[in-house]
């Protein structure tokens, strides 16, 4: 580090396996060559062994599948045998049927067999009657409702708790079920339905089921129209899917992942069987899929391993190969690395000291700061682009020099004291809290500077690293922020003496026209001219109302400027005290709905805000009763209070403007009002940080405005 010179090149050491090339390259050329060329020809022999064991699983796999839906199809054919054998098969016929066929022991998979008859909205009591009359005095068909048709579970066997909670269940009440049956009694073929969650189904141990259908006739019909008529049922069969493959695949498909689809596509949404969590991929070794008809229903069959299917023999064979082959190549290469390592290792030590010298300085000249490396005399050592434009320097000219050239000359002896005391325990600091950190330029100009300093360690020694910024720009917009804030504060005492001004100056004058009013009308209370004690009365009115916007004005420009007592307030309580305050017509009524907090505010502007909605309310009404409702709700950080009055209402094209100052929605010699009303609501709630909303809609209206929960910064009311 005692110089900034990059070298003028290098590059990686020469490779080790191009040096024992060269050592011998005739050698080497041959026994990988041997070993590659033997080594690819075991493992293409392998391959396709364990491919072709593969392909046989898989085909017997899906024999097996085929094989176990034929055994079931004629179990249901049988079932349909002993209906057409009998005019009425009853229960315990059908139970004993079932048992008979000891379906655990020659049919697993299967979890019930059953008969479900179609009943049409016509034959639905009579069925439920006969049902019941069984003894089975709870019987109804669900799930309730009215359909066209029905197909109804009447036998289902063995009828043990699981599928008692299927018995009266209509088939034809779920689309995928309903499908399957109208297929099979079109067709006169068996049919199976899609996937489906059984009935007999619990929250535990849930899994996807299908169920295959045969179709019961009276006679022998020939076409589609004969057969939805003369269609009885169905006998049917259910199966839960996980038990029925692993009774299909046992122990004899271990060495395979299998995957079952509902359809062609291959998605969680189709998944009805899976032999593992993880589905089969291509990327496993081996990978198949096939679609498969089952009784008209398609099914997607993936099927992956992620053995390779070799013997055990062969694995060794393979394995004794390699270890030969690599025991060959290390004792041909173990004279030759025994000689090249030691070398090997110092010219990849040196590239990489190398190299990470060269990124650390590439990082150097990259950075957008001024950066200066300076070891523990203060002496210049590494120095960035940056740092040459900032103090005007050039890198030829502070290489060697100490840091303190670039510190004013009255701060050069000061700052060698604090280097020394930093060196002691030298840490990661930033000196950016201090105001009074200048830089020198080369031209003598004073530079405002921040400093960030950072020890490291190299080999030779201990470095700091400087990082410098220049920060007179951030200094100078500060300095024009304070002084904004200066004129701000100024302009705002100025509209603190303007408000007192019209507050006190503007209604002295005001209070002697009133007066001199006053006594006129006292003088001329005998004057029976009516033009005389009407124009009288409206220079009262007018001076009131000027009185009234006086006020207003300054309320309005001191709200978000004055200081306000955070007090806790009863809002319920102030509502009900506002409602008195603005003593109301005999006729009108308040009702207030919802939870109404007490909480910490600013009681004078909450006080402020509902008063002016609730007198707004009860001014502009138009008649001589009514009912105020006032709401209350919390909503994440806010309180939203509602005022809604059953008056005239406001309609859309005034409700823009009913919050603009000195707007009336009628004429003032009707309404007495300064138009300030609603503006010092607005301005009020806008302050916090909230919003107020207008809804009218024909007669009457609702003001909804947002009230902190906590207000935070008090100093922005």
């Amino acid at each position: 580090m005692d110089t900034d010179r990059f070298p003028e090149s290098f590059g990686p050491p020469k490779s080790f396996f191009i040096s024992v090339v060269r050592s011998s390259w005739l050698m080497l050329v041959a026994a990988l060559t041997f070993m590659g060329i033997s080594w690819f020809v075991l493992q293409e022999y392998l391959r396709e062994r364990g491919e072709e064991r593969f392909n046989n699983n898989v085909q017997e796999l899906s024999e097996a599948v085929s094989r176990r839906m034929t055994a079931y199809e004629q179990v249901l054919r049988g079932g349909v045998g002993l209906f057409l054998s009998s005019r009425g098969v009853t229960r315990s016929e059908w139970q004993t049927y079932v048992a008979n066929a000891r379906l655990s022991d020659y049919y697993p998979g299967i979890q019930g067999l059953g008969f479900a008859e179609l009943v049409t909205p016509a034959t639905l009591d009579e069925f439920t009657q006969q049902v019941q009359q069984e003894g089975f005095s709870d019987f109804r068909i669900t799930p309730i409702g009215d359909r066209e048709l029905y197909c109804v579970i009447k036998y289902l066997e063995p009828f043990d708790w699981r599928n008692q909670r299927a018995f009266g269940f209509d088939m034809c009440s779920e689309a995928t079920r309903r499908s399957a049956i109208l297929k099979a009694i079109t067709s006169g073929l068996p049919k199976v339905s899609g996937k489906v969650t059984l009935v007999q189904e619990t929250p535990e141990n849930t899994q996807a089921g299908v169920l295959m259908y045969v179709p019961l006739y009276r006679g022998q019909p020939m076409t589609e129209v004969e057969r939805m008529q003369q269609a009885i049922g169905v006998v049917y069969a259910l199966f839960r899917m996980n038990d029925l493959m692993q009774g299909i695949m046992g122990k004899r498909f271990s060495g395979i992942k299998l995957a079952i689809y509902d359809g062609s596509e291959a998605n969680r949404t189709h998944l009805m069987f899976s032999s593992d969590p993880k589905l089969p991929s291509s990327k496993d070794v081996f990978y198949q899929s096939q679609l498969e008809t089952m009784e008209g229903q398609v099914w997607r069959i993936d099927v992956s391993s992620e053995s390779r299917f070799i013997s055990r023999a062969e694995q060794t064979r393979s394995v004794w190969l390699q270890v030969i082959g690599c025991a060959f190549i290390l004792a041909l290469f173990y004279a030759v690395i025994s000689m090249a390592r030691n070398r090997y290792q110092e010219s990849m030590l040196t590239a990489e000291l190398i190299a990470n010298e060269k990124r650390f300085r590439l990082i150097i000249e990259a950075s957008p700061s001024a950066l200066f490396m300076v070891d523990k005399t203060g002496v210049i050592t590494l120095v960035n682009t940056q740092g040459e434009r900032l103090f005007g320097y050039t890198r030829e000219e502070l290489l060697g020099r100490s840091i303190n050239m670039l510190l004013p000359e009255t701060l050069r002896e000061i700052h060698q004291q604090h280097l020394s005391h930093y060196l002691v325990h030298p840490i990661a600091k930033n000196m950016s809290m201090r105001d009074d950190l200048l830089g020198c330029c080369k031209d003598g100009t004073p530079l405002a500077v921040e400093v960030g300093l950072t020890p490291v360690h190299f080999s030779n020694g201990i470095y700091i690293l400087t990082t410098i910024n220049n920060i007179s720009e951030r200094k100078r917009i500060e300095a024009q922020r304070i002084e904004h804030m200066a004129e701000l504060e100024r302009i705002n005492q100025e509209l603190d003496r303007f408000a007192y001004i019209a507050s006190h100056d503007l209604k002295s004058p005001l209070r002697g026209i009133e007066q001199l009013t006053t006594w006129l009308s006292e003088d001329l209370v005998d004057n029976t001219n009516e033009n005389v004690q009407k124009y009288l009365g409206l220079i009262q009115n007018r001076i009131q109302r000027m009185v009234r916007l006086l006020d207003g004005l300054l309320t309005f420009s001191r709200i978000g400027r004055v200081d306000n007592e955070m007090v806790e307030v009863d809002s319920r309580q102030l509502v009900e005290d506002m409602f008195a305050l603005v003593a109301p017509p005999q006729g009108f009524e308040l009702v207030l709905e919802g939870d109404f907090p007490h909480f910490k505010t600013v009681k004078t502007l909450l006080e402020l805000v509902v008063r002016n909605l609730i007198s707004n309310a009860i001014k502009h009404h138009d008649r001589g009763f009514g009912v105020l409702k006032v709401l209350c709700e919390t909503k994440n950080t806010y309180y939203w209070f509602s005022v809604v009055d059953d008056g005239p209402g406001i309609s859309s094209e005034f409700q823009l403007k009913v919050f603009e100052m000195f707007q009336t929605l009628r004429p003032r010699d009707e309404v007495e009002g300064s138009g300030l009303g609603l503006s010092l609501v607005k301005k009020t709630v806008d302050s916090l940080g909230g919003k107020i909303q207008l809804e009218s809609v024909g007669r009457g209206c609702c003001f909804r405005f947002s009230w902190p929960i906590h207000i935070v910064n008090k100093e922005g009311i």
